[in-house]
């Protein structure tokens, strides 16, 4: 029975080339300058301010006295 059927040999592709690679687009100091500024101006924008997300209550303000909780002791 093997020798009845058999496999199809595979098809060979042949690998096509590579595009060419497009040439960069020189950045001028001016612009280079720019850029660090946005991202300065970026980063200090976010501060303390974007990494803590609190209300305008803030954390270290009580809650009311209906939205305690019990404790695990069962206060």
């Amino acid at each position: 029975m093997a020798g009845l059927i058999r496999a199809p040999k595979p098809v060979v592709v042949p690998p096509q080339p590579a595009p060419p690679m497009p040439e960069p687009n020189p950045i001028t100091a001016t612009q280079a300058a720019e850029v660090a500024r946005t991202e300065t101006r970026a980063s200090a924008r976010q501060g303390i301010q974007g990494t803590i997300a609190t209300s305008a209550r803030g954390v270290l303000t009580p809650l009311p006295l209906a939205l305690t909780r019990k404790s695990l002791l069962g206060e």
